[in-house]
């Protein structure tokens, strides 16, 4: 058995906002599909909290809004290493940093509003009376996912002229993705459920706010288990992975754009979607079918790992952190990176990891060195969207390397 509090609040906007997660015309939009919320689990050991796993509906959390739940989390004697933040990476939320305002721009009052109902989960979760579980994981796989580099070798003309890159963004049938679904439930007077998937929740079709398919999965744990179920969903390194393409449209049009363009992924229908996400919906339930007990008094222990931005690219900020969480807790190893990773980077992480994208404060993608040569969005296009118009140093992966030893 473990202690456990757990809780979660909607974080939904009552005014239209502008949505993050695409370059180009502002998407300022009020109607809502589903909720956006947040949810957070702490899990306590002899009279302590030992962890806390907080899950945002946003693309990215940033650093002010990591800051102000470190430090709520800290008045009640939470360390910094222990507290786990990341975002779901829904590109259907608003904003909750200031910094990419190229991908969309923070409406503050909406921000203030999170702040305060975040700051107040975190006090309710950490002063509740800690609830005993039992704890299960199990594992699944699916196939819901594509990579999204695909070799070219034409060039292609884009709103920036005419690019000469040898990756384009489009679905790469052969490239690697990870089909694995991990799922942890705790089982107490209530229930929490931490999942874990590496996929863009980018594939939703309808100018509507929306939590893409990490809150299709929510809701199906929540018919499962009880409208009170916390859902925690860490996101993997998918960097360069995506939901499948729809199908190309039919008519003269998609060709001409492939031969001047090359190939591109192309919207799902709203129906297509919400198949495509029961599909994972459902994979989650599979790991939980599958779930076996698990050691409950594995120690838990965490520490940060950090460099600095100008250590990564030539000519970023000093003063910015990129950070690795190493975090043990319910006998997995968590990698959580401040940053979009590519899948590839997964080689040069110690076995056996669960490997957590968009923790805290991301910077913008990280790649593998090799790829560097091979251009493509992941690698230089992102750059100026996300405000880092910087180059690479060399020796990438060994900075990697070195943040997320053991």
């Amino acid at each position: 058995m473990i202690e456990f509090s757990q809780g979660f609040v909607s974080i939904g906007s009552d005014r239209p906002v502008p949505l993050a997660g695409r370059a180009g015309s502002p998407r300022v939009v009020g109607d809502v599909e589903g909720t956006l919320e947040a949810n957070m689990l702490a899990v306590f050991s002899e009279g302590a909290c030992r962890a806390v796993f907080v899950s945002i509906d946003a693309l990215f959390v940033g650093r002010e809004l990591s800051d102000i739940l470190l430090s709520a989390c800290a008045d009640f004697g939470v360390a910094n290493e222990a507290v786990l933040i990341t975002a779901t990476q829904t590109h259907s939320a608003p904003a909750l940093e200031d910094t990419k305002p190229a991908l969309g721009r923070r409406c503050d009052d909406h921000f203030a509003d999170v702040r305060k109902k975040l700051t107040r989960l975190v006090s309710d979760v950490l002063t509740a009376r800690p609830q005993q579980g039992k704890v299960t994981k199990g594992r699944s796989a699916i196939d819901a996912s594509v990579n999204r580099r695909l070799p070219w070798h034409l060039p292609q003309l884009t709103r920036r002229g005419v690019q000469f890159e040898r990756t384009v963004f489009a679905p790469n049938r052969s490239g690697t993705v990870d089909p694995l679904i991990t799922a942890i439930v705790i089982r107490g007077e209530s229930i929490a459920v931490v999942w874990h998937y590496t996929c863009h929740p980018s594939g939703f079709p309808v100018e509507k706010i929306s939590a893409d398919y990490p809150g299709i999965v929510r809701q199906a744990l929540r018919q499962r288990f009880g409208k009170d179920t916390a859902s925690i969903f860490l996101q993997g390194f998918t960097g360069d992975i995506r939901p499948v393409s729809g199908a190309r449209p039919p008519g003269l049009m998609p060709l001409v754009r492939r031969a001047v363009q090359g190939p591109c992924f192309y919207d799902m229908k709203i129906e297509n979607w919400r198949g495509w996400a029961k599909s994972i919906s459902n994979g989650v339930m599979q790991a939980i079918d599958a779930a076996t007990s698990i050691e409950d008094d594995v120690p838990m222990s965490g520490r940060i790992a950090s460099t600095t931005l100008d250590k990564v690219m030539s000519g970023g900020s000093r003063n910015r952190l990129v950070e690795v969480q190493h975090l043990h807790c319910f006998g997995e190893r968590i990698l959580a990176v401040s940053a979009e990773p590519l899948l590839g980077l997964k080689d040069i992480c110690p076995t056996e990891s669960l490997l957590v994208g968009y923790s805290r404060d991301v910077f913008g993608y990280w790649p593998r060195e090799m790829q560097l040569g091979l251009g493509g969005y992941e690698v230089n296009g992102f750059k100026d969207w996300f405000g880092v118009a910087h180059t690479w140093q060399s020796g990438l992966d060994d900075v990697f390397s070195e943040l997320v030893k053991y």
